[in-house]
């Protein structure tokens, strides 16, 4: 249960294990939907094993389950699982991949990878210093999305403008491009910053766009912003 309980609550051990942890029935059974490598499946006493899971469960006594879980109220079913890897990416006219940059809180981060997917982005990239995307917190955020679009980790913002595409920053303010009138046309990489900080102003990208908004509020929050960019881009692009 020890190694169960670094998993769930120490980025260290995830990475050094190569292993993450998946809680809750539906979002087990989306990660075998999805192909990955399930390595062990824990249900709680008096709970059945996910239908799609050919994993033989161990069954744990509701305290022992409870106790080993980061949520409130858990679900009666959690895996471990091997965290996806996915090489060098090819990039052509058809590219356009999220960039998460320096993105702090797990909840935003699940929330850009889910918005990542929804509008089919090729990819996202987790750069700088970043939340574990592979967080318990981070993977319920993502209701999923995480198993199905492949998501990439780089050292920092040139590594991925180094593999032929586009970099446009976001911004809420500065002189910066409407988001209707730019062009989001070719290989491409879409930035969003930190939530306090924003991307710096010196960031090794082509060119910067911002939302325009009414009202009073000074800007969007960086995962209510990912899901409007990902979503124009996405059209943009169509037509």
């Amino acid at each position: 249960m020890q190694t169960l309980r670094r998993l769930i609550g120490r980025r260290s051990a995830r990475s050094e294990a190569g292993l993450f942890v998946v809680q809750g029935r539906t979002l087990v059974e989306e990660a075998a939907v999805a192909g990955v490598d399930i390595r062990e499946v824990y249900v709680r006493e008096g709970e059945d094993p996910p239908a799609s899971v050919r994993t033989v469960p161990f069954t744990l006594d509701a305290r022992t389950f409870d106790s080993v879980n980061d949520t409130v109220s858990p679900q009666g079913v959690l895996a471990v699982c091997a965290v996806p890897l996915h090489g060098p990416p090819v990039v052509d006219d058809g590219t356009w991949f999220v960039v998460a940059h320096d993105i702090s809180d797990p909840g935003n981060m699940g929330t850009i990878v889910r918005s990542a997917e929804a509008a089919g982005a090729s990819g996202v990239f987790v750069s700088g210093d970043a939340v574990d995307v592979w967080s318990p917190k981070t993977v319920r955020a993502s209701a999923g999305s995480v198993f199905h679009v492949p998501v990439r980790t780089a050292s920092g913002l040139d590594d991925i403008a180094g593999l032929g595409v586009r970099l446009v920053g976001t911004t809420s303010h500065g002189d910066a491009e409407d988001l209707w009138d730019a062009d989001f046309s070719g290989p491409l990489a879409v930035v969003l910053g930190n939530e306090a900080r924003g991307l710096p102003g010196d960031a090794p990208v082509e060119g910067w766009v911002t939302i325009p908004h009414e009202g009073r509020s000074e800007s969007l929050n960086v995962a209510m912003a990912a899901s409007v960019l990902a979503m124009h881009v996405s059209r943009a692009r169509r037509r």
